[in-house]
């Protein structure tokens, strides 16, 4: 969506009455409570009191700064920019010539158009990448993309080191990027919703006051319950938080989740704003390609897969990174329960395994992250429904530079666990064809849980992770 503002009026009306929104530092920004950002981020801040003044010096803490405008110079700065590259490009959209493509904001003649987002990840191309374990490498193309310092540093988190060198300098600014400005659409759509929902209570027969009194309770109610740890979210905000459950990561609910007899539990974690569209009003599943993973990838060179884990410490690891380089933006774990019996269902050509130190699982890494055709006895595996596999690590350019499969080495493989007793991590891969979709839609992607990964988890993660090599 790219209507103009990110608050929708009348929901914005209803937040200043509520004393949940005033004005930011700049005319183009604003602070929004923190438990009205989006769809689960009440429940994530539960702790936080929504009776906490603008002008409190607890303020800080209890409101986000964001935009007024989806297009413009603050969304910049907000999805990572420096103030110069902000003013850069801010004045090139500003400023855009009327030859060529049109922008998003421009009349539609039915030629192409550029978004703003597309505008902004444009700015990083042809720029030089950093690969190799040297931060000075990194830095200065951090620095070429004009990345604001707060945000390198986030990416530079030595205690996301070893992460963060499974990819290049580039995927990293660009995943941060998308997933700021996702954020921000996230936002948008929690906002346009709460004023659905304000509409339809002023419609109401009987509502004498119509919806300012009805708004005043949906965006105050439970205050006085977060203190004291129960649950903070709203009865309407929760009509509109389809698939979101109630409960955080490293809740009682979601540890339970991990151990399900019978089954295969599978966890991905990523940012909320990416998955939009996963379930619909209702909260039933709608659109499971949200949680497809582009080519490029171990498996595939042209074709999107899903990709999960079995080991709920891996989600966190990426979790936890996501979180450590967004902005406001939720982060969540979803948790995905396969019985047991659906795999063993599958006929022996349906089902693969591919592991680490075969020759097979060598060639097939290396053709597919170099988007090289797969020879015959390498295609069963993207014929497949389901493939079983080590996890690879190190970007693409690193497979790139190999003259061939056999220059791959024990390097290339992605580890966890503390210093000394790293574990090779497996993954499950789900065709993105109808045959794969279909598998998961019938066993268990219609149960799976979403859980918000809060701050706290994040906080708690870094404290236990004093190593700087996780």
């Amino acid at each position: 969506m790219s209507e103009s503002t990110i608050l929708a009026p009348l929901d914005s009306a209803e937040l200043i009455n509520c004393g949940l929104l005033g004005p930011g530092r700049t005319t183009g920004s604003q602070r929004l409570h923190k438990r009205r950002l989006n769809r689960s981020s009440d429940e994530e801040n539960h702790d936080i009191s929504l009776n906490i003044s603008l002008s409190s010096p607890a303020a800080d803490g209890a409101f986000a700064m964001i935009p007024v405008a989806l297009i413009s110079y603050e969304t910049l700065v907000y999805v990572g920019l420096s103030e110069a590259k902000a003013t850069e490009l801010w004045n090139q959209w500003t400023s855009w010539p009327a030859q060529g493509p049109l922008r998003e904001t421009d009349p539609d003649d039915g030629g192409w158009i550029v978004t703003f987002k597309d505008f902004i990840i444009g700015s990083f191309e042809n720029r030089v990448d950093a690969a190799d374990d040297n931060d000075q490498e990194w830095r200065a193309c951090l620095n070429r993309c004009g990345v604001a310092v707060d945000v390198q540093n986030a990416i530079m988190d030595p205690r996301f080191k070893y992460l963060r060198l499974s990819q290049s300098c580039l995927y990293w600014v660009n995943d941060t990027v998308n997933m700021r400005y996702a954020g921000l659409e996230d936002i948008q759509r929690s906002s346009h919703e709460r004023e659905m929902q304000l509409r339809r209570i002023a419609t109401r027969p009987g509502d004498k006051q119509g919806g300012r009194q009805g708004g005043s309770d949906i965006a105050t109610e439970s205050s006085s319950s977060a203190g004291q740890g129960q649950h903070s979210v709203s009865g309407f905000q929760q009509q509109d938080t389809p698939g979101i459950g109630l409960d955080i990561w490293g809740s009682t609910s979601a540890i339970a989740a991990r151990n399900a007899p019978g089954h295969t539990v599978l966890f991905k974690g990523l940012d909320q704003g990416r998955i939009a569209g996963l379930f619909d009003e209702a909260g039933t599943l709608d659109r499971i390609s949200t949680l497809l993973s582009s080519a490029p990838s171990d498996l595939s060179g042209t074709r999107s897969l899903f990709y999960f884990t079995p080991d709920h410490h891996v989600a966190e690891y990426h979790a936890a990174y996501a979180k450590r380089r967004a902005n406001c933006e939720s982060i969540v774990i979803v948790c995905l329960r396969i019985p047991n019996a659906a795999i063993e269902s599958l006929s022996a050509s349906d089902v693969q395994c591919i592991y680490w130190p075969s020759n097979e699982w060598k060639e097939l890494i290396w053709l597919c992250r170099t988007v090289k055709s797969l020879p015959l006895h390498l295609r069963k595996y993207r014929q497949a429904i389901l493939v079983i596999g080590t996890v690879s690590r190190k970007p693409d350019s690193v497979y790139h530079a190999m003259n061939s499969w056999q220059q791959v080495t024990e390097t290339c493989l992605f580890r966890v666990g503390p210093p000394g007793q790293k574990n090779l991590t497996i993954q499950y891969v789900f065709s993105g064809e109808e045959d794969g979709c279909q598998f998961l839609i019938e066993n268990g992607a219609r149960n799976m849980k979403i859980f918000p990964y809060p701050q706290s988890e994040l906080e708690a993660w870094l404290a236990a992770s004093s190593s700087s090599d996780y």
